[in-house]
């Protein structure tokens, strides 16, 4: 039985670990920090609608189709990453204003945006009939510099999707030379320098020289996060190439992180980190983030994105299968051994389920019993408070009751004295019961008042709002009632008694307010005792 127990840890131990592999501290921190972003996602997605909504506004406010170019490039710009038919919109609108305004300059802008969304899309002979139509005689060098940043993206895209000579050659060797073309235009050392660099640097797979160039940029704090997820990626891809796993994995995370941060779709740090995870035999992970980029792939809206995804997806498919292989082979074994433990503790189950079963009982019992003693506790509690508080006002009322009688017989010996019968028959109509009556309901009413303060308002939340009642001082005769009903006088009659009326009095203003309130009748009186001292 022994051997048998510590066959079954340790197969559930196999079982736990067999689904993933451990990685490095810090690279297990990187990707939560990636995980955390994602959590995150539908926030800043929500953050860029409302940039598009913005300048989709100062775009409709334009006057005039220089404003109109400037305005459509804004939103190009922000959808050029973000969702392709939008992206590919706003290039016509940039071109249509262009050839309103005739500026050349304009024109090659207009015509480089849309050659980009054609490249994204994996149109690449579209893209290079559409490059094709530009003139660049006597182009502006910032709208040159626009064009061959352009070609450069247009030869390297088309040379990566070929993977077939002499075409892919041919791509590389244009890529080079317009890379070349850039790297004489623009100021040394200056942001577009070191980027044309360092990406010349990965296309002639000098692969060390090219991460320390990505480093650099990367650590320069104006890059946007679009061009840092750029830098990060390729970075990652060429730390890949050289082997360098752990740092490939935490920079291509850096990316994907600010990919979403920045809401970028056509991404492909996602789907990388899928695959290097997958290799690594990660399961969990790979399948997540392979999902995500799908549905960013989908948001997109290009087929080619599409098909890089669906590239990966069976390495990741068929580890997860195989894992799930694993786990439920090693499952069946533990269920094995369960049934086996399960059949020789059978026995022993019964008797201990059963002694816990009539402690249980016991338990319910003395729960049961304690908290009765615990609501008879509470109740003493309230009627003890109330006994002394009328105890005390008793007392107080009959003193005072004493004084008035003494007084009113020295005032009869008087009237008996001096022989004014008649005063003294007038005298004693006018102080009749109904007065003694009338502050016995006011004592009895500010008494009542001081136990439960919050009584009047509770009571009138029992009733619609054309209902409710609000006396200037004490209580009213309906409210009297259920007043001695909450203080635990119930009986018709003695309610009666009390506020000398006939029992049938009693329980037509009982029966007219229960009509009238919010509530069942049956359980109205329930709610009366429901409200508390305040």
């Amino acid at each position: 039985m022994k051997g048998t127990c510590v066959l079954l840890a340790a197969l559930l131990a196999l079982a736990s670990c067999g689904s993933r592999t451990s990685l490095p501290a810090e690279v297990e921190r990187g990707l939560s920090r990636l995980d955390d972003a994602l959590e995150k996602k539908a926030g800043y997605d929500a953050r860029k609608e409302d940039v598009i909504a913005s300048k989709r506004t100062a775009w409709l406010r334009a006057v005039n189709d220089a404003e109109r170019y400037s305005r459509a490039y804004d939103l190009w710009l922000e959808y050029s990453s973000y969702q392709y038919d939008s992206t590919y919109a706003y290039a016509l609108r940039m071109q249509d204003a262009a050839r309103r305004t005739g500026d050349r300059s304009q024109l090659a802008g207009a015509a480089c945006a849309r050659i980009d969304c054609l490249v994204s899309a994996g149109l690449y002979k579209e893209a290079f009939d559409a490059a094709s139509e530009v003139d660049t005689v006597g182009l502006a060098q910032p709208a040159l510099l626009e064009y061959y940043k352009t070609m450069l993206r247009l030869n390297f895209f088309a040379a990566n999707y070929t993977q077939t000579e002499p075409w892919t050659f041919r791509y590389r060797a244009d890529g080079a030379r317009y890379s070349r073309l850039l790297l004489d235009m623009a100021p040394k050392n200056s942001s577009v320098w070191k980027q044309i660099n360092a990406n010349l640097l990965m296309e002639n797979t000098s692969y060390e020289d090219g991460v320390e160039a990505f480093r650099v940029l990367l650590d320069d704090p104006s890059e946007d996060l679009h061009q840092r997820a750029i830098y990060a990626s390729s970075m990652g891809w060429m730390l890949s190439c050289l082997g360098r796993e752990d740092e490939a994995i935490l920079a291509v995370a850096e990316s994907a992180m600010c990919d979403l941060q920045s809401s970028t779709k056509e991404t492909t740090a996602l789907r990388m980190l899928a695959e290097m995870l997958s290799r690594r035999g990660e399961i969990e992970r790979p399948v997540r983030y392979v999902r995500h980029s799908l549905d960013d792939a989908n948001f997109y809206g290009t087929r080619l994105r599409k098909l890089e995804v669906g590239a990966v997806l069976p390495l990741v498919e068929r580890n997860y299968n195989e894992s799930l292989g694993r786990e439920r082979n090693l499952l069946m074994l533990v269920l094995i051994l369960a049934l086996l433990l399960f059949s020789a503790a059978l026995s022993g189950f019964w008797i201990i389920r059963r002694q816990n079963n009539r402690l249980k009982e016991a338990r319910s019992i003395i729960e049961e019993r304690n908290e009765a003693l615990e609501a008879i506790n509470l109740r003493l509690a309230e009627v003890s408070a109330i006994k002394d508080e009328y105890i005390g006002n008793t007392f107080y009322l009959n003193s005072e009751y004493i004084d008035r009688l003494s007084e009113f017989q020295k005032t009869v010996d008087r009237m008996l004295v001096t022989g004014q019968y008649e005063l003294l028959r007038r005298s004693l109509k006018e102080s009749t019961l109904a007065k003694e009556r009338d502050r016995m309901y006011d004592a009895f009413d500010a008494t009542f008042l001081r136990i439960f303060p919050t009584f009047i308002n509770d009571y009138n939340a029992l009733f619609p709002e054309s209902e409710r009642q609000y006396p200037s001082s004490g209580l009213n005769t309906e409210m009297r009632i259920f007043a001695l009903i909450r203080l635990g006088i119930s009986g018709s009659e003695r309610i009666a008694r009390f506020l000398d009326y006939s029992v049938h009095t009693i329980n037509t203003y009982k029966t007219r307010v229960k009509n009238r309130s919010l509530v069942d009748n049956e359980q109205f009186e329930e709610e009366i005792m429901q409200i508390g001292r305040g």
